[in-house]
């Protein structure tokens, strides 16, 4: 009931679109991505502050007789924020969905662990660790899972937001 009633507080929560994406290390060691801070000493993680590569000027081909315009400083300004700001909706949109599987993941392990402890006989025991190291498994596949969810959003952000980068590709 704890985990469904904070999870019904966290979804009515608005989100930003310039949320601040904190790393935190979980109960396991498992690295986890939050929007909310970890402890007292959690810092903000630091979001690039410029595009990953600059677009290269646009160049006259061939067959025209004069160059392309440039695009002025001012637009690229605009696109490098806009960029910004979908990364930014990305990363709490997946990272957050997936700490909330992760959460409830360990939150298993956890009540797994307190059965374990209990535990008296030795297939018992046999049985609970393996259902642990599945669940293990299963963090880890949720967390390589959503780092490839992250780079293709972040891909997409960076092709629909740059001047020139879907003709330069």
């Amino acid at each position: 009931m704890r985990v469904s009633v904070l999870t019904l507080l966290l979804l009515l929560l608005p989100t930003s679109a310039a949320a601040q994406v904190y790393k935190c290390k979980g109960k396991s060691g498992e690295t986890m991505y939050s929007e909310h801070p970890c402890d007292a000493r959690a810092e903000p993680m630091k979001l690039r502050e410029s595009p990953v590569s600059t677009p290269a000027p646009l160049q006259p081909t061939a067959n025209e007789g004069q160059a392309a315009a440039p695009v002025d400083s001012g637009e690229l300004a605009e696109a490098r924020e806009a960029e910004r700001s979908c990364i930014s909706t990305a990363t709490a949109s997946i990272y957050g969905s997936s700490n909330d599987r992760v959460g409830t993941l360990q939150q298993q392990m956890s009540m797994l662990g307190e059965q374990l402890a209990a535990a008296e006989d030795a297939q018992r025991s046999k049985a609970l660790r393996e259902r642990m190291a599945t669940f293990r498994q299963a963090i880890s596949r949720e967390h390589a899972n959503a780092h490839t969810q992250m780079n293709t959003a972040r891909r997409a952000c960076v092709q629909q937001h740059r001047p020139g980068a879907a003709t330069a590709r």
